[in-house]
């Protein structure tokens, strides 16, 4: 079966990864980023020597780990066509995948972005006490610096969108929030485009700003799909394994702001 089939299935059902900078190379990564960046030495004096300035890197390291699912076939669903079975096989193996993947890039207790960020109210974070309001949010807008404002997005559950943010107005009475109609996914708030994923948290209402280049991802391995009738041998069935190999991290911890909510 084609691999192409289950990477792109895998990036469409998960939505970060379509976000991050995502690398395919096989084994352990170490990744190299900007850090500190410093402006151009101004009015310098022709033929006369100059220090480097003091720009820095950061270095991402990255293992691997297996997202794995496995499903039990009869025999008579894989008399279907090959088309349709391969279709059928890719949506179940992938989609489980693509999950777990999804809830690893925001949540992992080790390397998830939530996880990796240290939160500091009024750093790059807002609390919010009395609800979500235009005030608020323009305050976590404050937060980013506007060095990652070409390139930033919002990241927010849905149901945090459409029940505390997409009913707020301005002081014109015009929504802040403009949905996107076409593909009735995601849309516009206060500028900046609107990502919608289920792995965000809804306990504490966060919505998030950030430029997502900045986290990094490596996909080791592509979704493997590998059969083995033996196992299935007293159902008539036959297992069908699928695993991928990925790790991800933020390589910059600063491009990242939220607002949360107490209530």
């Amino acid at each position: 079966m084609v691999s192409d089939k289950f990477f792109e299935k895998l990036v469409k059902l998960a939505p970060m990864l379509s976000e991050i900078t995502l690398l395919r190379v096989a084994g352990n990564l170490k990744f190299v980023s900007e850090g500190v960046r410093n402006s151009a030495d101004a009015g310098h004096t022709e033929n006369s020597a100059n220090d480097p300035s003091a720009d820095t890197t950061v270095s991402v390291t990255l293992g691997g780990y297996e997202f794995l699912k496995i499903l039990q076939i009869s025999r008579t669903a894989k008399l279907m066509s090959i088309d349709a079975f391969e279709g059928w096989l890719v949506n179940m193996l992938t989609g489980d995948i693509a999950r777990s993947i999804d809830n690893y890039i925001i949540n992992n207790g080790t390397n998830g972005f939530v996880t990796k960020v240290t939160w500091t109210t009024n750093t790059n974070q807002i609390v919010n006490t009395e609800g979500y309001t235009y005030g608020n949010i323009c305050d976590l807008i404050a937060l980013l610096p506007a060095a990652y404002d070409p390139e930033a997005k919002f990241l927010v559950n849905k149901k945090t969108l459409y029940g505390d943010i997409a009913q707020i107005v301005n002081s014109s009475g015009d929504p802040i929030f403009v949905p996107n109609t076409v593909t009735g996914v995601g849309g516009m708030l206060m500028g900046y485009p609107v990502l919608v994923d289920d792995y965000v948290s809804t306990a504490n209402k966060a919505l998030y700003l950030g430029k997502w280049t900045d986290i990094v991802g490596n996909l080791s391995e592509d979704i493997n799909v590998e059969s083995d009738a033996s196992a299935g041998f007293t159902a008539n069935a036959i297992m069908y394994r699928g695993v991928a190999v990925f790790d991800s991290q933020p390589a910059k911890t600063d491009a990242f702001v939220r607002l949360v909510s107490t209530t």
